[in-house]
């Protein structure tokens, strides 16, 4: 993977990485750029292949030996939740206008071209 800087210079980062993978990194996690442990003289104490297979197992879940039975099981919703009941009316309702408007009124209220053409 080429990139260039800058000063329009190419670098292979992928190659520069491979190069410098022996390299110890800089700060205080004591590895090389590779990802290798390192213990004192820079020699490598353990592998990044020896330090991911300790995390992955430390960190994997796992299925549990418990058996089904054992298992608490929880309430359903439907268990714990009355059903609603649906309401009807016995009488239909009739929206009927405000005492202020005439029911032959098909426009809104409060339109400012209706106000202008009632002037």
């Amino acid at each position: 993977m080429k990139k260039k800087t800058a000063l329009g210079q190419e670098i292979d980062m992928d190659s520069l990485r491979l190069n410098n993978e022996e390299t110890i990194a800089v700060g205080n996690m004591r590895v090389n750029a590779r990802g290798d442990e390192l213990g004192h003289g820079g020699r490598v104490v353990k592998t990044r292949n020896q330090v991911m297979d300790e995390y992955y197992k430390l960190n994997t879940p796992t299925i549990t030996d418990t058996p089904r039975s054992e298992i608490p099981k929880l309430p359903l919703e439907e268990d714990t939740v009355p059903a609603a009941k649906p309401t009807v009316l016995s009488t239909p309702v009739i929206n009927t206008a405000p005492s202020g408007i005439k029911s032959d009124d098909t426009e809104l209220r409060g339109r400012l071209a209706s106000t202008v053409a009632k002037q």
